[in-house]
């Protein structure tokens, strides 16, 4: 473990890992950003010894790493906020990646006077599918109910201010895919201060536990009726092509 102790850093990234193959892009993609106020924490749900040798390679630099069983991911995001000491926290798990070794230094010299009274700092992501497709979702300015009943925000690309969990709570670990989603509604309910960048930080590999669309779905309607998101009514354009979709059809 790195002897570097940070009296309160300016960020904690917390890794979940449990025998992700990919884990060694997430690690290094890590030890070489170029801004280094950070702590680091690892939660190892318990991997086999081929992992964590890989992750021992990186122990100069991580703060804490815990390694034993949990109960999913969330659980372990969860253990990871309980020790955090940073200011802000992001969660760059196993597989995924920071984009580039410049992601941390642009949001925090760039734009530090613009978030410092802000809650959540939500940034961009280049997503790539297991075809192997790279594209980058839009996210609005203003996330309003019919972006969330549609999309969410990456939490790979996300700095959520810790006095939220302290406040507000921690992730509903009763949700194993998109809890996520539920902590953004409460936060978005609770008033938090949401604040776009649109900068790249992370790439997302679709590969991944929240990317299982049928589970995930189900979870998703559940979390949208709790927090009372409908669906969209559509717009005048939106209701042409339905209409014209119609007539076409039915000839």
């Amino acid at each position: 473990m790195s002897d570097t102790k940070l009296q309160k850093p300016l960020i904690s990234i917390i890794t979940v890992n449990y025998n992700e193959k990919n884990i060694e892009r997430t690690l290094k993609s890590i030890v070489t950003q170029t801004f280094q106020d950070f702590e680091w924490i690892i939660i190892d749900g318990g991997s086999n010894p081929e992992t964590l040798s890989i992750i021992n390679k990186y122990k100069n630099r991580i703060n804490i790493l815990i390694s034993e069983k949990d109960d999913g991911v969330y659980d372990a995001m969860n253990k990871g906020i309980k020790i955090s000491g940073g200011s802000w926290l992001i969660f760059m798990n196993a597989g995924d990646s920071f984009y580039e070794n410049t992601s941390l230094e642009k949001i925090f010299s760039k734009y530090i006077t613009a978030i410092q009274q802000k809650d959540i700092i939500y940034c961009d992501s280049i997503y790539h599918t297991i075809d192997n497709i790279k594209y980058k979702p839009v996210f609005p300015d203003k996330l309003d109910s019919k972006f969330w009943y549609e999309s969410c925000i990456s939490h790979q690309s996300s700095f959520i201010k810790r006095e939220l969990f302290e406040k507000y709570g921690l992730y509903d670990k009763t949700y194993k895919i998109s809890a996520d989603l539920e902590k953004w509604l409460l936060f978005k309910q609770k008033k938090c201060k949401f604040y776009h960048i649109k900068e790249i930080v992370s790439n997302y590999y679709t590969d991944g536990i929240s990317s299982v669309n049928e589970s995930r779905e189900y979870e998703r309607k559940l979390i949208l009726n709790k927090y009372g998101i409908k669906k969209p009514k559509p717009g005048i354009k939106r209701q042409m092509q339905e209409f014209i979709s119609k007539i076409t059809c039915s000839h």
